[in-house]
């Protein structure tokens, strides 16, 4: 807890800077905590840990899913299957990947295909439509449940992401659940522009993420 902490302090300072206009929490420093969250004599503690705190991210962030799709039940059933998959419930884990996949392809494909809110052009300046924003939900949830898969109690830590030092380098499709939640709560994506950006929800979620989710998951 005393390296967690330390870590912690540090993603605060890292958000609170007076340069940090967009209200950033960096992908080295996410990184640097869930290092810090390992528990070096047990694998499944540091696996449930990792777990437990992406479930927690979508749950933060379902009243973003639910404005765009309201009623929709279909990240509640992932949150469920990741879940199962933590207690071991789930087994067949090609299933649980191709269930994850499937929702993610078919959300984006309802948020393109809106008769109402047309596709956005990311080239274009123009504001996120509701449910391309409730996509992002739908991206942290499948990424929790292709992530409970692994019982790997290290694997946001793989050696190949090491030197990517920006979330968007990780698009299109290996985004870590987190990001895509504080993407989700701000209305976009590290690299847009501010003007499009919800920056005051942005800081908000990843001070949650800090002040709450984490020392939650550590706790209980």
């Amino acid at each position: 807890m005393e390296a967690v902490g330390r870590e912690i302090r540090a993603a605060r300072a890292e958000l609170a800077d007076a340069g940090n206009v967009k209200g950033i929490l960096s992908l080295p420093t996410r990184k640097r905590i869930w290092q810090a969250m390992l528990d070096p004599d047990d694998d499944e503690v540091s696996y449930q840990h990792r777990i437990r705190l992406k479930i927690a991210c979508v749950r933060h962030v379902l009243p973003v899913w639910y404005r765009g799709f309201p009623g929709d039940q279909r990240v509640e059933d992932m949150l469920a299957l990741a879940q199962d998959l933590m207690d071991r419930r789930e087994t067949d884990i090609n299933q649980a990947r191709m269930t994850a996949g499937t929702l993610l392809a078919d959300v984006i494909d309802e948020a393109a295909s809106d008769d109402v809110e047309p596709e956005v052009d990311v080239n274009t300046t123009e504001p996120n439509s509701i449910k391309n924003v409730a996509s992002l939900v739908a991206d942290a949830a499948s990424l929790m449940v292709v992530s409970a898969c692994h019982r790997d109690p290290d694997m946001d830590l793989w050696e190949e992401y090491d030197d990517m030092v920006d979330d968007d380098e990780l698009l299109p499709d290996t985004l870590e659940s987190s990001y895509s939640c504080a993407s989700a709560a701000a209305g976009a994506l590290n690299w847009q522009p501010r003007e499009q950006t919800d920056v005051p929800a942005r800081r908000a979620f990843w001070t949650w993420y800090l002040d709450e989710a984490i020392p939650t998951v550590l706790t209980t």
